[in-house]
């Protein structure tokens, strides 16, 4: 598998070999060491009780040494929980936090006093801006087709990610939801990112089997590019359609948080192979757009 070049940001910040971090999609330790492991970063959902979260920490340190993060949805729990949370997170230092669904300013500053690196996920420029001016270390951009919180925002990847780029410049930048495979990867570098956040490719592995309820890898392997909508909740995650979760589950079957990127996913391969589809051969695959972009450019010189 190739390796990215030394100078990506998100390897710098984080000291992993792949611009890829791993979404809050289960708070079992688990998986996130598989990822961590592969040269990523892997994840701690924080949504646990204090004294679980401790145990999930120390658990992942069990299965791996490499760096990994714990994300906290800050809409999730009462302002208390939350706090006692990142308090176990400070004192099992934790090399890592994602920050979601909340204020930047709650905890960044704190967790920078104890040395701990902040990314936080945003859904819109004025929330980039907000958040690089609390002083985050990086900015995970959450655009309307991704399986996380968006609250109101329903802006493209498309769009999204290039404008935070632009607004934001000197804050490495991952892109979150939307990719599933090495062209996803290549169009989210080139639009502007640094990396990678993934959740719902994850999510269907085989190594993510006990993670989640019997039934998620079916109704992402089911789903088309209809399959999903936003979820009329304040936070308003990417859930799949009832009429999937009925079709796929029957009628006592729940629905899940997912992307639309679902509608690109048609295996369950080991999570090793989801690294080497999306960074084995990049470069190569890079060079094969250039190449088209140079003989549409020569026909364009022609025609003139």
């Amino acid at each position: 598998m190739s390796q990215p070049g030394v100078e990506n940001r998100i390897c710098a910040l984080y000291g992993v070999e792949y611009p890829l971090l791993m979404g809050a999609i289960t708070p079992k330790p688990e998986l996130g060491a598989i990822v961590s492991n592969a040269g990523g970063l892997g994840c701690i959902e924080g949504i646990s009780t204090p004294e679980t979260l401790r145990r999930q920490i120390r658990r992942m340190r069990e299965l791996t040494d490499r760096p990994f993060s714990v994300n906290f949805p800050l809409a999730f729990g009462k302002p208390e929980l939350v706090q006692a949370r990142v308090a176990v997170a400070i004192e099992e230092r934790v090399p890592a936090v994602i920050t979601s669904a909340g204020s930047p300013k709650l905890l960044t500053g704190m967790l920078h006093d104890h040395g701990i690196t902040v990314a936080h996920v945003v859904a819109s420029v004025a929330h980039a801006r907000k958040a690089a001016d609390a002083g985050v270390d990086a900015l995970i951009a959450e655009p309307t087709e991704s399986g996380g919180y968006r609250g109101a925002n329903e802006i493209s990847m498309m769009v999204l990610i290039p404008a935070i780029h632009r607004a934001v410049p000197d804050l490495p930048l991952a892109a979150a939801g939307s990719v599933a495979d090495r062209a996803g990867m290549v169009a989210v570098m080139a639009l502007g990112a640094d990396g990678v956040q993934l959740g719902t490719r994850l999510v269907a592995t085989r190594e993510a089997r006990d993670a989640f309820p019997e039934g998620a890898q079916k109704l992402i392997l089911a789903a088309d590019d209809t399959s999903t909508m936003s979820a009329d909740t304040p936070t308003r995650p990417r859930v799949s359609r009832p009429e999937l979760v009925e079709a796929v589950l029957g009628p006592r079957g729940k629905p899940m948080q997912m992307g639309q990127v679902a509608a690109l996913i048609d295996d369950i391969p080991d999570v090793a192979a989801v690294f080497e589809e999306l960074f084995g051969g990049g470069q190569a695959h890079a060079r094969a757009l250039a190449d088209v972009f140079a003989r549409l450019a020569a026909g364009s010189r022609t025609r003139a």
